[in-house]
């Protein structure tokens, strides 16, 4: 009986236990893994569709990357050819169409040039892209250096095409004879300038340490010792008398070898105070050049300024500014952390000059908005000044100098943008030039020096199409369509210009408007038809329209300098844009201003020359001597890259000044 209640316990024991799994342990178990397995399912198709969205956004990367190369390239290449195009059958275009064509031509090569190469794109296209940035930047370099004159511009259009697109450049034509190689030894005229009564400064180059004599005939009527730069400067001490005389330059160097130049200085100074003065420098071969007088130093007719100092004004005239270095010796590698900036741009005709500061002895390099103006040295004292030959039309310019390094990479670039007004002679100042960072003046946004830039080239473009139509004109069609092109891609980028998210509200409302006047503005421009009358009579239509989107100045929002911003990343320091992986730092100053009385001094200046000049005697020197006295510490000896103003008027007792200055007097 024991033995059955026993075993019917264990059967009992036995059913429950298979109730409690089949209705509530396997059903948990169950649920547990469905909920695991879902869990490991999700996981899995988030990681495929973040993985396939990744590959997506890397893909469209690419096709954008891809599809702005092959648009800018053919821009590039459509642009070159329409140049090209105005040469074809042996044809020499007129001044102005090849102008307009090479405007066009030099626009899109730049956006090819300036190209962005994203980061993590594949091998291939990353070498694609930097292979069509470099040749556009050969060509650019070509492009610019390109000669005025179409006829000495045609044969080398080849070279252009063949750089941008990285075919071998084709082999000159063997000269049919040599010419002969111009001695160097023979000294030359670079400047001479004659006033009514027959005063004269000679300025040139010989060689260096040589004796220079300029001679009249038989007749030696000055004389002087060559410095070791090999430039010279000379005021005649006798005015040349009324009537018709022929210079010549006469070197001797110390071993007593003598040279007479080729150049002639014809000269002829009128016996009447109305009559007209003619000056000009020939050589056997070649044209005349003509010499034209400067009046004053901001005037529309005012010339280059010379390097002269007056011997015969005072024994103790002022010295010229300093010199260049002596031949052989190169510039000093600019440090990583080193900063540059512009102070002040002086134009006169076609000849621009950018002063500015940069450390001592280092290698600077300017450009007017893309176009290479020159290069310099930072002299003793860290000022530098720039030269060359450019024609800016008024409107509104970008100003940019770069430090470059021992190896002539970018070590850092300043920005600057200004308005030119109207006038042959005009000059434009830093606001605030107390430091070369900027650190004590005001520095503008990217975004908004990027918009003065397009403003920039807006305005040379549509200065072209004008200019066909100037004084009655009538251009021909491939000259108008040139034109208008450049215009209307100048008008398109204004357009669509848009500010960033972080840019000052004041900067971003002046960008907008400016955008949509620029949209009306295109809208009217590609809304005339294709005929040479129908644009020209509705020029100045266009011309108020452009002018609204050219002539309103941007609003002055200063950046902190002293907090970090997208002009000046706090990067590790690189010694070139190559090692350091990223685009060298961009100063961005605020614009720089007008100023009626400013004055940069170049190489050769003197006080002296300058007073002769405004107040028509040297003597006078000291007006501008106690106008800038905290920047003049010896007005004997004035530096290249400085920035004076120059008052209107000589002061009343300036000739007294100098008079207790040479008996060691104080004069303030």
């Amino acid at each position: 009986m024991m033995k059955n209640r026993a075993g019917w316990v264990a059967l009992i024991v036995l059913g429950v236990a298979t109730l409690l799994m089949v209705f509530f342990v396997l059903p948990r178990i169950s649920a547990d893994k469905k909920t695991v397995s879902d869990a490991v399912t999700t996981a899995a198709d988030t990681a495929k569709d973040a993985a396939a969205k990744a590959e997506a956004a890397v893909e469209e990367a690419k096709k954008t990357a891809s599809e702005k190369m092959d648009r800018l390239k053919a821009d590039a290449t459509t642009a070159l050819s329409g140049m090209k195009a105005l040469f074809a059958d042996g044809k020499t275009p007129a001044p102005e169409a090849f102008a307009a064509a090479k405007a066009v031509a030099q626009t899109a090569i730049s956006a090819l040039a300036a190209l962005d190469i994203p980061a993590g794109l594949d091998a291939t296209l990353s070498a694609a892209m930097t292979k069509a940035r470099e040749d556009a930047a050969k060509a650019l370099s070509l492009i610019q250096s390109l000669p005025d004159d179409p006829a000495k511009a045609a044969s080398l259009i080849a070279a252009i095409e063949s750089a941008l697109t990285g075919a071998p450049t084709p082999a000159a034509p063997a000269a049919t004879e040599a010419a002969p190689a111009e001695d160097p030894s023979k000294p030359r005229f670079d400047v001479l300038r004659v006033e009514p009564d027959g005063s004269t400064v000679i300025a040139g180059n010989a060689v260096p340490g040589s004796k220079l004599e300029i001679v009249a005939g038989d007749k030696v009527i000055s004389s002087l010792d060559v410095d070791p730069s090999g430039d010279f400067a000379a005021v005649l001490d006798q005015p040349l008398a009324p009537g018709d005389h022929s210079l010549q330059l006469k070197s001797t160097d110390k071993d007593g070898k003598t040279v007479i130049s080729d150049e002639v200085a014809t000269i002829s100074v009128p016996s009447d105070p109305n009559g007209k003065l003619l000056a000009m420098v020939s050589k056997p071969g070649e044209a005349s050049r003509l010499i034209t007088l400067p009046e004053s130093v901001n005037s529309e007719t005012k010339q280059e300024r010379v390097a002269a100092s007056d011997a015969a004004g005072a024994a103790t005239a002022p010295e010229t500014a300093g010199t260049t270095a002596p031949a052989g010796e190169q510039p000093a590698a600019a440090p990583t952390n080193a900063e540059i900036q512009v102070s002040a741009v002086e134009i006169e005709g076609d000849r621009i000059f950018i002063a500015g500061k940069a450390p001592v002895g280092s290698n600077v390099r300017g450009f007017a908005d893309e176009t290479l103006v020159g290069n310099a040295t930072a002299d003793a004292s860290g000022n530098f000044v720039v030269e060359g030959k450019i024609t800016l039309s008024v409107g509104a310019h970008v100003i940019r100098a770069e430090l470059l390094d021992a190896a002539g990479q970018v070590v850092v670039r300043a920005s600057v943008p200004f308005n030119r007004p109207e006038g042959e002679q005009v000059s434009v100042v830093a606001q605030n030039s107390s430091t070369a960072s900027g650190q004590g003046g005001a520095m503008v946004s990217v975004d908004q020096a990027t918009f003065e830039k397009l403003r920039g080239s807006l305005g040379q473009a549509f200065a072209l199409l004008k200019g066909l139509y100037a004084e009655g004109k009538k251009p021909a069609l491939e000259e108008l369509a040139a034109a208008r092109s450049a215009t209307e891609i100048g008008l398109s980028s204004i357009a669509d210009f848009r500010p960033a998210a972080a840019t000052a509200p004041a900067v971003g409302e002046f960008v907008t408007s400016t955008a949509a006047k620029a949209r009306e503005a295109l809208a009217a421009l590609q809304a005339l038809p294709k005929d040479i009358d129908a644009v020209g009579a509705a020029l100045p239509k266009i011309a108020a329209l452009i002018d609204a989107v050219l002539s309103p100045a941007a609003p002055a929002v200063a950046l902190d300098a002293a907090a970090p911003s997208a002009a000046a990343p706090e990067a590790a320091p690189a010694t070139s844009t190559d090692t350091a992986g990223a685009e060298p730092k961009t100063i961005e100053q605020a614009p720089l201003k007008e100023s009626a009385s400013s004055v940069i001094i170049r190489r050769g200046d003197t006080l002296w020359q300058i007073s002769r000049r405004v107040y028509g005697q040297g003597v006078r020197y000291t007006t501008i001597y106690l106008a800038n006295a905290k920047a003049i510490a010896n007005p004997d000896k004035i530096e290249p890259g400085q920035i004076f103003e120059v008052p209107s008027e000589a002061l009343p007792n300036a000739e007294e000044l100098h008079r207790k200055r040479m008996h060691g007097e104080k004069l303030n």
